[in-house]
C-alpha cells in the first residue's frame, strides 16, 4: 500500500508561477557595447527561462565592416525605429521600422545602423546552458567562449 494512501489523498502542490514585469527605466539602465551600440535587458528573469529579450539602440555610423557572431538557438528581431542593415550569413537585409526577421542563430550574423538617425531594435533569443546570464552576442563581445566568426565587408 502506498504511504500516501495511509494518510489520505495528498494534494499535489500547484506548479510554481512566476511572472516578471519590467517597467520603463532611465538611461542609466543602458549598457554600452564595444561594437558601438547600447542595449538594455527587458526580460529573462524567470526561474528557468527559455528566451530572453533586449532593446538595442544603434547610433548612426560610418563603419562599413560588420563583425559576425554565431551561437546556438534562434533569434527574432523587430525594428522599432530607424534603419538597420542586418547580415545573416552572406545575405544583407536592410530593415526599417516594423520589419522583423526570425532565424537560426547558428548562422553568423550581426547588424549596424544604416541611417542618419539612431535606430532601435527588439531582440528576442532562445537561451541554453551558459547563455543563462547574458545573450550570446554580448558574451562574444566580452570575449567569452563564443567568438567572432568572421568579418563581413
Amino acid at each position: 500500500m502506498p504511504l500516501a494512501q495511509l494518510f489520505g489523498e495528498a494534494q499535489a502542490a500547484p506548479p510554481p508561477t512566476h511572472v516578471m514585469m519590467r517597467r520603463a527605466r532611465s538611461t542609466a539602465d543602458w549598457i554600452a557595447s564595444p561594437n558601438g551600440y547600447a542595449w538594455r535587458r527587458l526580460g529573462g528573469d524567470l526561474r528557468q527561462p527559455l528566451l530572453d529579450a533586449f532593446e538595442l539602440e544603434f547610433p548612426p555610423t560610418r563603419r562599413r565592416e560588420i563583425a559576425l557572431v554565431a551561437h546556438e538557438g534562434e533569434e527574432f528581431l523587430l525594428i522599432l525605429s530607424g534603419c538597420i542593415e542586418f547580415q545573416i550569413g552572406s545575405e544583407r537585409l536592410t530593415m526599417e521600422t516594423g520589419d522583423s526577421v526570425h532565424f537560426d542563430a547558428g548562422i553568423p550574423h550581426m547588424g549596424r545602423n544604416a541611417g542618419d538617425s539612431p535606430a532601435r531594435m527588439l531582440m528576442v533569443h532562445t537561451r541554453s546552458g551558459a547563455e543563462a546570464q547574458a545573450p550570446p552576442l554580448f558574451l562574444a563581445m566580452a570575449g567569452a567562449d563564443i567568438k567572432t566568426v568572421r568579418k563581413g565587408g
